[in-house]
């Protein structure tokens, strides 16, 4: 190099001059491509044109920069499917009966319960569903044939609406403010057979926990066989209950690994189903509700789940798909460890709305809702008071018309990793005559008066007492869904470095030359400004 910056300032005379002579002394160095030609061209047109080549090329350098972080900053994903074989855990699966509640225990019930079924009974309740609106629904009193006295289901549910209290002691008022349009604009195209179940649900909500628990159907009755792999299970069953189903049954057991396909690698029940039991009116169909989920996670099957038809064998063959989201900032997601850390349990979108759900009734109302005990269990709210009192229901019913469950509400973003089951649900016509008649063995033996009951039945009436669950891995592939950038920060700044070397020869070196210039030009500005003040 010949001279240094040192003695082009040191021989240059005036300010002026020492800054020109500074810039050309870098720019007849640079790497940069075309500035050269713009300060050591002999004539002026020829700077001038290379000045606006110069200056085209740094501005489609910077337009095309410009798209480049555009692009980054859209962050752009997709999903990569990859298939894997091996030998696969078994999720949890949760067991309903479609009855809330044995019909040989209302007496155990709450007094609300209680009342609601006598007013029932009281009206001897026959429907007869009318073909064009709840209005033609019937209720039939007494013996039909000695009297033409008919009482329609509208009327029966205006007097129970009139004479009901969810609480005799602290309710004063029906469960849904009539003064409110809110309460009841959901409601008014209903039949009144669902408002009537609806209603059922809302009294049996109130019950304290032990009672719905005693009330329920018990899984020593209802299980008849468990077998997983070929090999009985052990009752490691835990108990949960809702106001749609009652009491459910969840097993899961982390030796459960499915080590081949097909029925015989999975889970096989037999349920009986104590139709006897079932509520008049009040529980429509017969079977069993069910829900496939991963482990140590919260079902709630009033919201997920596979109705099981009485008198069948069904086959659910499933698939595991495990999905993984990138999360912040290509798109929002909950960490899944977080909240493990916090409630014990494993996140999901639909318990996440749940508690959000129960948290503003508890904070609106200042009382706990029963419809979900383990939740509030969860929340560490179950101690307080539950919502009984005619402003509290209110409260409550006002909450259930207008909760919305969205994103900036709760805050209830799918989960950054989850595993979900994708199922395939067959059915036929279970069990034969001669199996029918050993299941019926096994239940009188340890049931005499359910024995009497089931041999003064029909061959089809003791069959949809029964039925037959098998749930199984399809096959051992499973499919693992991940997340990718479209455009990720090191493919960014090799664009960007092909960028500038392709519009003005830039490269990383080249910048810190610019870097440079500029730092030499602002300390020659500064040694003047001091020398005058000198």
């Amino acid at each position: 190099m010949a001279g240094s910056v040192v003695d082009v300032i040191s021989s240059s005379s005036t300010k002026r001059s020492k800054l020109w002579d500074i810039f050309t002394f870098y720019t007849e160095r640079a790497s940069m491509n075309g500035i050269v030609f713009v300060v050591d061209s002999l004539h002026i047109n020829k700077r001038i044109f290379w000045l606006i080549l110069l200056l085209s090329a740094t501005g489609a350098m910077t337009f095309h920069l410009y798209s480049l972080v555009s692009k980054y900053l859209d962050y752009a994903k997709h999903s990569d499917i990859n298939i894997g074989f091996s030998s696969l855990e078994f999720p949890a699966v949760t067991i309903c009966n479609v009855n809330i509640m044995r019909v040989s225990k209302v007496e155990n019930a709450s007094d609300a319960v209680q009342d609601f079924m006598n007013r029932l009974s009281q009206n001897n309740l026959e429907t007869k569903v009318g073909q064009n609106s709840p209005e033609n629904d019937v209720i039939v009193t007494g013996d039909e044939s000695d009297t033409d006295e008919k009482v329609s289901m509208a009327d029966f549910l205006d007097t129970f609406d009139d004479n009901f209290d969810f609480d005799q002691d602290n309710v004063e008022d029906s469960f849904y403010d009539a003064n409110s349009p809110q309460s009841w604009e959901a409601v008014a195209n209903r039949s009144t057979i669902t408002t009537l179940v609806e209603n059922f649900k809302d009294v049996y909500s109130f019950m304290n926990i032990t009672d719905k628990k005693s009330v329920g159907h018990q899984l020593g009755d209802m299980l008849r066989q468990c077998s997983f792999a070929t090999r009985k299970c052990e009752r490691n069953f835990s108990q949960s209950t809702n106001s749609d189903y009652g009491n459910c049954y969840t097993i899961q057991d982390a030796r459960y690994v499915s080590k081949k396909n097909g029925p015989s690698g999975g889970l096989e029940l037999i349920l009986y189903l104590e139709i006897d039991e079932y509520l008049p009116l009040i529980t429509s169909g017969k079977g069993a509700h069910i829900v496939i989920h991963d482990k140590n996670t919260v079902p709630l099957p009033e919201e997920e789940g596979i109705a099981v038809s009485a008198g069948q064998q069904t086959m659910i063959g499933l698939k595991q798909i495990k999905i993984t989201r990138l999360g912040n900032p290509y798109v929002a997601c909950k960490n899944v460890d977080d909240f493990y850390r916090q409630y014990k349990v494993n996140y999901t979108r639909n318990l996440c709305q749940k508690m959000c759900f129960l948290k503003q009734i508890y904070n609106e109302c200042k009382c706990l809702d029963t419809s979900y005990y383990f939740i509030n269990v969860l929340l560490k709210i179950n101690g307080t008071k539950t919502c009984l009192t005619s402003d509290e229901v209110k409260c409550v019913t006002r909450i259930k018309v207008s909760f919305r469950g969205d994103n900036e509400t709760c805050g209830c973003y799918s989960p950054c990793s989850e595993r979900i089951f994708d199922t395939y649900v067959s059915s036929r016509t279970w069990p034969n005559n001669d199996l029918l008649s050993v299941l019926v063995k096994d239940v009188c033996t340890t049931n005499v008066d359910i024995c009497q009951k089931l041999k003064n039945k029909s061959e089809l009436e003791i069959r949809e007492n029964f039925l037959k669950l098998n749930i199984f891995y399809r096959d051992l592939n499973y499919e693992e869904l991940a997340e990718q950038p479209n455009y990720e920060i090191f493919q960014l700044l090799s664009d960007f470095g092909g960028t500038m070397g392709l519009w003005i020869g830039l490269s990383v070196l080249s910048l810190f030359e610019i870097i440079n210039v500029i730092s030499e030009l602002l300390y020659c500005l500064i040694c003047n400004r001091r020398h005058r003040r000198n």
